[in-house]
């Protein structure tokens, strides 16, 4: 199923276009990163996607109707969400539940998942920041929503509770659920992404999986850690040679690595695919791909 279709978006703020002939789909059971500059319109889209504001332009569907038509079927957590520091973890669960029409039992069982029970009767201002993060998400899991929006969740945790986050958001997406994160962090995100949608100046650069976007902007593949200075001589590698690594075509990576281990006996080294930062820089940035 198609939980958030989007076509030809366009929002603007007065006379200046905020976001221009944006388009992409979102099915169930997927993770979409949403990259871009500071400004690129990403917290518009997603205020769009909620329903807390309205385009000029395009269609916008959310969970087969119009954005904002089920709340209880859209989690979402903030960048910098609100809580009360003089409440326990207990009572912002039971606030919210009661908000939201949620039973106790509900609440038991994010309080287990999440590992919360320890800071359960703690107030938030004695609360750590992966403490509160994990409190923001449980409440936006309280009505097992169908689609999961974040905007920045792990700013400011530690890695080991940045590594939990996404874990758990992988494993909601494993269930199901349909889950758009919106981040600055790009190597945490990319182990766990579906497709990626990156945004410039309000305008779409560049959707779809990390292989469509490699293949669309013809990025190498690096092959780096090579200790015998003869590669770099090689009438067939020097072409690629950039620095002390190559940076060789998907479609010759086979015959590369036959190259290096055959002819020269090189097998400590490192090959890696173009990543999302090489990914972003490419589409957003424009930074060519022979200075990638």
């Amino acid at each position: 199923m198609i939980v958030i279709d989007c076509k030809h978006l366009v929002f603007c703020r007065g006379a200046k276009t905020v976001l221009n002939d944006v388009s992409f789909e979102l099915s169930e059971g997927r993770l979409l990163a949403l990259i871009g500059h500071n400004g690129a319109g990403k917290s518009t889209l997603i205020k769009l996607i909620l329903g807390l504001l309205k385009p000029k332009a395009g269609e916008l569907m959310v969970l087969g109707g119009a954005p904002g038509a089920s709340p209880l079927d859209i989690g979402y957590l903030p960048e910098n969400v609100s809580f009360y520091d003089a409440m326990t973890v207990e009572e912002h669960l039971n606030y919210f539940a009661g908000l939201k029409g949620v039973s106790k039992g509900r609440i038991n069982e994010l309080v287990d998942e999440l590992g919360l029970g320890v800071v359960l009767r703690q107030r938030l201002g004695q609360c750590s920041k992966g403490q509160r993060q994990r409190l923001g998400l449980a409440q936006a899991l309280l009505t097992r929503p169908r689609l999961l929006v974040l905007d920045e969740p792990t700013v400011g945790l530690d890695p080991a509770a940045s590594s939990l986050m996404y874990k758990e958001l992988s494993a909601l997406r494993d269930a199901g659920c349909a889950v758009v994160v919106c981040t600055h962090e790009l190597a945490l995100v990319e182990p766990y992404l579906d497709q990626v949608l990156l945004l410039a100046a309000g305008e779409c650069r560049g959707e779809g999986t990390l292989e469509l976007l490699r293949s669309q902007a013809q990025l190498p593949a690096l092959i780096s850690h090579i200790h015998n200075p003869e590669v770099f001589k090689d009438p067939f590698l020097s072409k690629w040679v950039r620095g002390h690594r190559l940076a060789v075509p998907e479609t010759e990576v086979s015959n590369t690595v036959k190259c290096l281990t055959s002819q020269y006996g090189v097998y400590d080294f490192q090959l890696r695919k173009a990543d999302l930062g090489m990914i972003f820089q490419h589409f957003v940035l424009n930074v060519p791909v022979n200075e990638l």
